[in-house]
């Protein structure tokens, strides 16, 4: 672990433009369970059920209904960035790293203190009014899913309110940020992803027929280990980059 270390704080040291590329596995430490995960929804109640609600025809049709499901299945308003959160929030104020791009939508990336952060799922930290001439964003800490209504209104218009995070049957958000900051990259860091969701992992599979900058750090196999220039096994992502940027300071 220590060569794998050193190895990796190399890479990162001669590198003039990292980007980091995270999935469900770095919240996992922060107590949010992945969808396929022992606790995770897709295992509690079936991939199938879960997907004929998290879309947003069925939240159009029955919104009340989607947020009891939303409610129970994936707000989480009591957990805190991980040690991994905040240590990538160091490193970009370092400018070790360039920018996150994520999968997650938990914005535990930003409540650490990370600011290029492009969220390709969209975000749980804000709601979007669904009224077309009102389009009120609404921070989330100004919503209550609790005591409040069943579905959330506006406060300017009354509207509905939806998470600004895509549903089934909507498209990804910042398509071409995400996709131009990953291919401009001199070091991609993969944290927590299989590498399996798409069009995120083809993002990363594009990157990696131009150059073999890759780096994963995941808990298990991905689709691109073969294709890794480092490939770090671990259970603790905080405490490995905490232990990779310690090593930086010491080139």
């Amino acid at each position: 672990m220590d060569q794998q270390i050193r190895a990796a704080a190399a890479l990162i040291k001669a590198s003039h433009n990292t980007v980091v590329v995270t999935g469900a596995g770095i919240s996992t430490e922060a107590g949010i369970p992945d969808f396929r995960g022992a606790n995770g929804i897709y295992r509690k109640i079936g991939e199938d059920k879960a997907m004929s609600v998290i879309n947003i025809g069925f939240f159009n049709r029955d919104p009340a209904t989607f947020y009891d499901f939303y409610r129970e299945y994936f707000s989480f308003p009591d957990i805190k960035p991980a040690k991994a959160h905040y240590i990538l929030a160091e490193m970009e104020k370092q400018g070790r790293i360039k920018a996150i791009v994520t999968q997650n939508v938990d914005n535990l990336h930003q409540l650490a203190g990370s600011r290029r952060v492009i969220a390709v799922h969209g975000s749980g930290g804000q709601f979007e009014c669904q009224e077309r001439l009102c389009r009120e964003v609404v921070p989330a800490e100004q919503v209550d899913l609790f005591n409040g209504d069943p579905v959330p209104l506006c406060p300017v218009c009354g509207g509905v309110l939806k998470p600004d995070v895509v549903l089934f049957g909507e498209s990804i958000k910042d398509y071409g940020p995400a996709l131009d900051t990953i291919l401009k990259a001199k070091l991609i860091i993969v944290i927590g992803s299989s590498l399996t969701v798409h069009p995120l992992a083809g993002f990363v599979a594009s990157f990696n027929s131009f150059t073999q900058d890759l780096m994963i750090i995941n808990k298990g196999r991905t689709a691109l280990d073969h294709a890794a220039q480092l490939k770090i096994d671990v259970d603790n992502t905080g405490e490995l980059l905490e232990k990779i940027n310690a090593a930086i300071d010491r080139m």
